[in-house]
């Protein structure tokens, strides 16, 4: 899943030229995750992401959970309707920060609570 036009397309061409074992078969989604239905795949091994981290960065504006771009919930939602064997979520430090302890504690009881 990926809404940049320009990843996707990288993403196309390897997956067209079989750079990695399987990438044949990728499945690739232009598309904004907002919008997907990720029921469509539940029971995948692993789903994987890395939601904007802008909203959390020391460099940023610190807006957290108030930022539109915050797609962590996104993630969590992915995480519950696909069911998959393991996930993987990469962000940056500054969501471990004072300030967004509390949401850094939701998101962690939301994605321990996803089976």
């Amino acid at each position: 899943m990926e809404w940049n036009a320009d990843a996707c397309a990288t993403l196309c061409g390897n997956s067209a030229h079989g750079v990695l074992d399987g990438s044949r078969d990728w499945n690739i989604i232009k598309d904004d995750v907002r919008r997907v239905n990720f029921r469509a795949f539940e029971g995948v091994d692993l789903v994987a992401g890395g939601p904007p981290c802008q909203p959390f960065s020391i460099g940023g504006k610190h807006h957290g959970k108030d930022d539109r771009r915050d797609m962590i919930p996104e993630f969590i939602r992915a995480v519950r309707l696909t069911q998959p064997r393991a996930f993987i979520m990469e962000n940056v430090k500054g969501l471990t920060r004072q300030a967004f302890r509390n949401y850094f504690s939701y998101t962690l009881l939301q994605l321990r609570a996803w089976k």
